[in-house]
């Protein structure tokens, strides 16, 4: 079976219809522009790691000339004898839509839509659902778009502590200065002796109690031990359970990265936290700072979720909007994620929202998950970028 598409610089738009229907051959349209260049050669990358016994043609042409559109359409039903089934008008322009439909009258084929809301794809002519997407996976993603995946930055927990972090992260949570306090002078400490004890004064936090709240929790789910010591009015010491969890407890954002990224497993089939991307054909050179805090998949569209510990500011909002579109287009979605509650107090934090919703930028307070289904959670933030 063979199937006619237009190359699109969306990926679900190009890439999903040849997931989902599996051709034996598919042919690309391409403005002639871009024919030479990395995209169709990293979205034929994409489509063999997929399909590998799909053979993928490219055909370049003049994208505002309906002549160039329509010769090289019909070269290729003429090239394969009566074996092209489907034209897929998902993507490109709306010359090549046009052009595409006006040859599947003339050659009885069926010209197909995919719906990625409603997740089937449609025969344009009778509206009937042919079959159900394949979804789009975060390998196929970044395959299309030419990047590498270098790998987790974090030494993920195990599924087995993902309730233990959550338990300890709205700890730290609820106690953000002293917690920042305090990571500063284990981190600082650590550096310097590259120890697996560690002596915490208990004047070291503004709040006594916001310290003693934090140490606990570390205590009781497992992070660190309490060590006797003679002197325990002015400090406390204790050991690191192991080098991870260390890791954990001199690194301050983390705990939000690894909350967020807990609470999207519950809701997304795919989730990674601290993906580094190289851009330049894996090279395996992180030239360009692309990490990522959390990124998930969601019907096949890309979620990029920037982690902040603090109040976001401006800057925070443009970076994750740049990079969802450089990596997908204009369906990814862009998500800051934050302590900080933003719709609630003062008039800077008000001014931000509105600035979110303005960008298309969604937001996700941390302190929404203690009230609301993580799905409820994930799916108004979402509703922000749309």
């Amino acid at each position: 079976m063979v199937q006619i598409d237009f190359f699109d610089k969306d990926i679900v738009s190009t890439l999903l219809p040849v997931t989902t229907m599996e051709p034996d051959k598919v042919c690309f349209l391409i403005d002639k522009r871009i024919a030479e260049g990395k995209d169709p050669k990293n979205l034929e990358i994409a489509i063999k790691k997929r399909l590998p016994g799909t053979e993928v043609e490219f055909y370049p042409v003049e994208i505002d000339s309906i002549s160039d559109i329509n010769e090289n359409i019909e070269k290729i039903v003429s090239e394969n004898q009566g074996d092209v089934k489907y034209i897929d008008l998902t993507g490109g322009s709306e010359l090549m839509n046009a052009c595409g439909y006006r040859a599947a009258k003339e050659h009885g084929i069926t010209a197909i839509y995919i719906d990625v809301r409603r997740e089937n794809v449609l025969n344009i002519d009778t509206a009937e659902i042919i079959k159900e997407v394949n979804h789009l996976t975060l390998e196929d993603w970044l395959n299309a778009v030419g990047a590498k995946r270098l790998g987790d930055s974090r030494d993920l927990p195990p599924e087995e502590e993902f309730d233990d972090i959550v338990a300890v992260s709205e700890v730290l949570f609820d106690h953000i200065p002293d917690w920042q306090s305090l990571c500063q002078h284990i981190a600082n400490r650590i550096a310097q002796t590259n120890g697996m004890e560690i002596e915490i004064p208990v004047n070291i936090c503004k709040s006594r109690k916001g310290l003693t709240a934090i140490e606990d929790a570390f205590e009781d789910y497992g992070l660190w031990t309490r060590v006797d010591t003679e002197d325990t009015d002015s400090r406390r010491v204790y050991r690191f359970t192991d080098k991870r969890r260390r890791g954990y407890i001199t690194t301050f954002g983390v705990w939000l990265e690894f909350y967020i990224y807990i609470q999207a497993l519950r809701v997304y089939d795919e989730a990674a936290v601290g993906v580094v991307i190289d851009w330049y054909e894996g090279d395996n050179i992180d030239t360009e700072d692309n990490e990522i805090d959390v990124m998930v998949m969601r019907r096949s569209v890309p979620i990029f979720i920037s982690c902040k510990m603090r109040k976001p500011v401006s800057g925070d909002l443009y970076e994750v909007g740049f990079m969802a579109s450089k990596l997908s287009g204009v369906r990814a979605k862009g998500i800051v994620a934050t302590t900080y509650p933003v719709k609630e107090y003062g008039t800077s934090p008000k001014r931000m929202y509105q600035r979110m919703k303005k960008l298309k930028i969604g937001l996700i307070e941390a302190e929404s998950f203690r009230n609301n289904k993580p799905a409820d959670v994930f799916n108004s933030a979402v509703q922000m970028t749309e």
